[in-house]
């Protein structure tokens, strides 16, 4: 099976399609478990004080 984007047609034996087919039923009876992400987002004032040192111009 190949395709090389999405909303290509794909061709599949009828061994493949059973595969597939009880591949997603696994997936629906287990679906994963939600990841939990935490972004630690840089401290604004010192990214602005960066900023201004680098490309700030001194009036």
């Amino acid at each position: 099976m190949a395709t090389e984007s999405i909303g290509k047609i794909v061709h599949m034996d009828n061994e493949f399609a059973d595969r597939f087919i009880a591949a997603q039923e696994r997936a629906k009876t287990n679906p994963q478990k939600q990841r939990e992400f935490k972004i630690e987002w840089a401290d604004s004032k010192k990214i602005t004080e960066t900023l201004k040192k680098q490309y700030g111009h001194e009036e």
